[in-house]
């Protein structure tokens, strides 16, 4: 305690932009905890202008929520944290399984949805809430009130207007057409200012959409496709300006296997693509140019041939594999569902593969299970960047 305290003086006696700068390096998780500390590190760490900048300088981690608990790992270093799920969370008047909910990151905020049958009501008749905004390092969650249930058709992006960021942060919702898993009805905008949901007037002119989200610079990004009259498909990167609330398509996918690809963002300002070819193992990632900056498009960052290769998907069940950048090394770490076998014993793993041009660099197995049972073991991972931007409905500390 003497020696920790004797740390935290020596701090805070550095010059404020020395300070800052250390302040910057540290993780948010650390920085949280030292708030309490004196008044000038808890004015340095609450103020607006250096959480955005925190958030901008921090890594990239992998987070999962499994049973009751969440893990958040650093792909680099693969340690990783794990806490309890927020007890709001665990003690929804509702039974919902928090195995499978659907998670979208924007600014370190994640927004949560859960699967619950559209005439599940509370006994006062009000609809239950199912779709919650959590921050994980802040340890805060809210729920969102919703128009209508919520079914695991749906889907859900969130993002910010530009021109309004701390107040402009809004949830979009694609709501199904009841018996057709890929039509999409109606499509509506909740605005957390607000706290009300509104419907827009659009009218969605593809067929199907990938149901992993990214959120960039304020705006939402996934796969679309489209199947023309000689059942050809069109597959393309369609966006939310939710400045304006406009829909956007921004480029088309250099694969058109989109059941293989899988969108990321890169460099904070662009998006990335990664496919694998399921027969012959090949592995292809691209980046895009600059979103904003005209015209978009996708070039190759590296290829990958040869049967060695991992299988990042090992089965249909299996959930999608989530990846960042390793820099200055050029690497992507991806981290997915593996399968070990020990003579007739199979059981699933989760494994971590730094991957570049030159081959497979490094391989770790985090998690192993002593059940052969892909969707249970992985269901649920995302990037994700730990921040300490505040729920956008909640202002103080």
């Amino acid at each position: 305690m003497a020696s920790s305290s004797r740390r935290s003086w020596s701090l805070s006696l550095m010059p404020p932009k020395i300070l800052q700068e250390i302040f910057y390096k540290t993780p948010a998780e650390a920085l949280i905890r030292s708030k309490p500390t004196c008044k000038e590190w808890y004015a340095l760490i609450t103020d607006k202008r250096f959480i955005n900048e925190h958030f901008n300088r921090s890594k990239e981690h992998f987070i999962r929520i499994f049973d009751d608990t969440v893990e958040i790992m650093d792909p680099v270093t693969t340690t990783s944290s794990v806490s309890s799920v927020p007890d709001e969370l665990r003690q929804h008047p509702y039974e919902i399984t928090l195995v499978y909910p659907l998670m979208v990151h924007c600014d370190g905020l994640m927004l949560v949805a859960y699967d619950i049958d559209d005439c599940s009501c509370g006994s006062d008749g009000s609809r239950l809430p199912n779709l919650a905004l959590w921050n994980p390092v802040l340890k805060n969650l809210r729920w969102v009130e919703p128009s209508r249930g919520i079914t695991s058709y749906d889907l859900h992006g969130i993002g910010y207007d530009k021109n309004n960021r701390s107040d402009g942060y809004k949830i979009l919702r694609f709501i199904r057409v009841p018996g057709e898993v890929q039509g999409y009805g109606d499509v509506e905008i909740y605005e957390c200012k607000t706290c009300s949901w509104r419907t827009l007037d659009v009218e969605l002119d593809y067929a199907g959409v990938m149901r992993k989200w990214v959120a960039v610079m304020g705006n939402m990004y996934w796969i679309a496709y489209t199947v023309e009259e000689d059942d050809e498909e069109e597959v393309f990167i369609r966006c939310i300006d939710f400045s304006d609330e406009t829909f956007k398509d921004i480029c088309f996918c250099p694969t058109s296997d989109y059941d293989n690809s899988h969108l990321a963002f890169f460099d904070g300002d662009s998006l990335s693509l990664l496919q694998q070819d399921q027969a012959s193992k090949k592995i292809q990632v691209w980046v895009s140019s600059k979103l904003g900056d005209g015209d978009v498009s996708f070039s190759k960052y590296f290829s990958l041939s040869g049967s060695v290769l991992p299988a990042l998907r090992v089965h249909e069940n299996a959930a999608s594999p989530v990846y960042c950048f390793v820099k200055p090394k050029s690497s992507v770490i991806v981290w997915c569902v593996g399968v070990e076998r020990e003579g007739d014993k199979v059981c699933t793993c989760l494994t971590s593969y730094e991957i570049d041009k030159d081959g497979v660099r490094d391989r770790k197995v985090t998690k192993r299970y002593n059940v052969h049972d892909f969707s249970g073991a992985f269901v649920c991972g995302y990037v994700y960047v730990p921040s300490m931007i505040p729920l956008p409905w909640a202002r103080d500390d």
